[in-house]
Order: C-alpha cells, then sequence, then structure tokens
C-alpha cells in the first residue's frame, strides 16, 4: 500500500529541480568570461540581441551569462516535477503522464529561452505550451459536449489549431513593430486560457454530486489563475517597458514575475485537475480507492494507495462508505461506515464517499451515453 504524500517528499522535489537548473545557472555564470563585457556589446553574451522576443526585464544586469535572470529563474520547472514525481507515485494513467513529461519540458524550454533571448527557442516555447493544452483537449473535451465524442471531430479541431499556432509564432513576432513576442504570447494563450476558464465554470455549476464538483473546482481554480496571469499580460503589453520593473532591484520585473508565479501554480492546479478528471470521473474502476487529498491542507494532489488491479473490485471497497447513487428525484441517505447494499432498481451505481473525496463506479463517460442519466455532463 503507497504511503501519502509528504511534506518531505514534496520539499525534496523542489529543492532538487531548484538545484539542477540552478547548478547550471551558475556554471554558466562562473565560466562567463570576464573579458567580455556584455553591456558594450550589441548583440549580449549569446549573440541573439536585439530579439523581437525581448522582456520587459533588462538584460544580463544580474549575470553576464543569463540575459533575464529573474524570468529564468521563475520558468524552473517546479510545477512539472511535482505533477512527473506524483504521476510516477501513484502510477496515473499514460496519457496523464505524457502532460506532465510535455509540463517539464515546456518549462525547461521557457528557462532556456529566457536564458538565452534565442528567437528559436522561444518560438519552441510557446508552441509547446500550446501543444500542451491542445492535447488535453485531444484527450479530455468530450466530457464537454456530446458533439466531440467524435475522435475525427477532435482531431481536426487540434490539427487547424496547431497549423495557426505554428503560422502565428513563425509571423507575428516580428510583423509587429514593437514588443512583437511578447504580444504573440498574449494573443496566442489567451483564447483558449477564457474558454476554458468558462467551460469548468459551467461545468462546476452543472456538477452532478461531490467528486465532479471538487474535480471541476480544482479545473476551475487553475483557470482563473491562468486567466489572471493572462490579464496581467495584457497589462505587461501595454506597460510592462516603462513601468513592469525597478531598476534599483537589479531590473526585477515584478509584472512578469507574478504572470510566471500565476502560471506556475495554475499549471500545477490543472496538471492536479487532469489526473482527477481521468482516474475519477472518467476511469474510476481502475483506481477505485484514489481520491483527492492535501498535504498539510495547502498542496492538492491525487492519492491512490495501491498498484492498478490490487485494488478491490468497484463498489466492493473496505474502508470507505458507500451510499446509493439515485439518478432520479431521490434523496441521497446519509453516509455509513458498513457497505450499503444498492437497489435493484438503481442498475448498480454505487457512490463511494471516502474520508477526503469520494469516487463512483459509474464512469463520466458511461453518464454520457446513458440516456436515463442525470448530471451536467449531457447536453
Amino acid at each position: 500500500m503507497l504511503e501519502p504524500l509528504r511534506a518531505q517528499e514534496v520539499a525534496m522535489t523542489i529543492t532538487l529541480v531548484i538545484a539542477v537548473y540552478g547548478g547550471a545557472m551558475c556554471a554558466m555564470h562562473f565560466q562567463a568570461s570576464a573579458l567580455v563585457d556584455v553591456h558594450d556589446t550589441e548583440t549580449g553574451y549569446w549573440g541573439t540581441l536585439p530579439s523581437a522576443w525581448d522582456h520587459p526585464e533588462p538584460n544580463y544586469v544580474v549575470s553576464p551569462a543569463i540575459g533575464e535572470f529573474w524570468s529564468v529563474m521563475t520558468t524552473i520547472p517546479v510545477a512539472g516535477a511535482l505533477l512527473l514525481y506524483q504521476g510516477l507515485r501513484y502510477q496515473y494513467n499514460c496519457k496523464v503522464l505524457c502532460i506532465y513529461v510535455l509540463t517539464c519540458a515546456m518549462y525547461s524550454l521557457a528557462f532556456a529561452a529566457h536564458l538565452t533571448l534565442e528567437y528559436r527557442v522561444f518560438s519552441t516555447t510557446v508552441i509547446a505550451v500550446m501543444s500542451n493544452a491542445l492535447l488535453t483537449f485531444a484527450e479530455f473535451s468530450y466530457i464537454v459536449h456530446r458533439v466531440l465524442h467524435s475522435k475525427a471531430l477532435r482531431t481536426l479541431v487540434v490539427v487547424v489549431a496547431e497549423a495557426a499556432l505554428v503560422g502565428a509564432v513563425a509571423t507575428m513576432p516580428y510583423a509587429l513593430k514593437a514588443n512583437g513576442g511578447v504580444w504573440t504570447l498574449f494573443t496566442v494563450q489567451t483564447p483558449g486560457v477564457f474558454l476554458a476558464t468558462g467551460l469548468a465554470a459551467a461545468m462546476t455549476t452543472r456538477a452532478d454530486g461531490s467528486v465532479e464538483r471538487t474535480v471541476y473546482c480544482i479545473v476551475l481554480k487553475a483557470g482563473c489563475l491562468l486567466s489572471a496571469a493572462m490579464t496581467l499580460s495584457l497589462a505587461e503589453c501595454l506597460v510592462g517597458f516603462e513601468y513592469g520593473f525597478i531598476n534599483s532591484l537589479w531590473g526585477f520585473p515584478w509584472l512578469h514575475i507574478a504572470i510566471h508565479v500565476l502560471e506556475q501554480v495554475g499549471i500545477y492546479l490543472f496538471g492536479v485537475g487532469v489526473a482527477a478528471l481521468d482516474t475519477l470521473l472518467l476511469d474510476p474502476a481502475a483506481r477505485p480507492r484514489a481520491e483527492v487529498r492535501h498535504v498539510g491542507q495547502w498542496l492538492v494532489y491525487l492519492y491512490y494507495p495501491g498498484p492498478v488491479g490490487e485494488a478491490d473490485a468497484c463498489g466492493t471497497v473496505s474502508s470507505a462508505k458507500l451510499i446509493p447513487l439515485a439518478p432520479s428525484a431521490a434523496a441521497a441517505p446519509a453516509a455509513r461506515i458498513e457497505k450499503v447494499e444498492v437497489n435493484s432498481s438503481q442498475g448498480g451505481e454505487r457512490k463511494m464517499e471516502a474520508d477526503h473525496v469520494s469516487t463512483r463506479c459509474m464512469s463520466a463517460r458511461h453518464r454520457l451515453k446513458s440516456p436515463g442519466a442525470r448530471g451536467g455532463l449531457s447536453q
């Protein structure tokens, strides 16, 4: 039986990823040639200036080898590392792990992009970020509406969006006269973030039961944080290059750092929400004892106590409180410690209410296809 996530594990994971990426920064800083004064050159240490992707932070202020020091520090993939650690520890579904790996990759690219200000690395970073969102759409968007049950339609949407994305990233930063890269980031990311947040809010309001409500609330919180980051991104585009940094603090770009922090927390919650959606709603039978928990009441994560296939059969959990799930107007009975026999008129449906968050044996996919099921997943 796997133990719940501990605060020490979280701290060690964060420390390790910061040590690895911070060590790389220190190595580059000390290896930079003392004979080269980057402030007297037009191209900078990496030979990439001027850059259409340049952000408000003054370049090479803290280190002669690091273009945008503060932005680099806040793109260390802390969120991605935490998600990947949890995914491997509790054996999440492969499609969830793929999203986590891509999250680590896109943050590593952002790290390199802010460090070197290389336009090709910046372009690849933006494409990786949006491709992660499109991968999530391809895998999970069918829960929103029956129209998206068609894999062909979802594939078509992803292909068209990916082509438009590549075209925009390849042309927009250089077509705009000033701050083209920053405006491109805002233009490319914002519509999808706002749309996803609106859909999460709608699904939360129409959630059927505590499990769906908990899952959609996590996704909604992620969307709200990312939407706030996009709002600050607009402010950065408009006034960030004049007022978005503090020269007396080594060019500290307070506005851009606020954006990065909101994005790190939002993307972490997004990753937890994706895992909870896949495990608790779409395929609860594979991990019937999975539940949402917290580390110290502040870090949410998806917990599963045992390897896949080791758990009891769906609906036969020894340490849970089982309550019949009524698909009609019948009121839910009070929770009981012992198992409750399920009435045959309910079709064998049950809802498992564990100590933290319950799982149910009827997946969201089944409910979408069940004409008699009520709830917020069908229209």
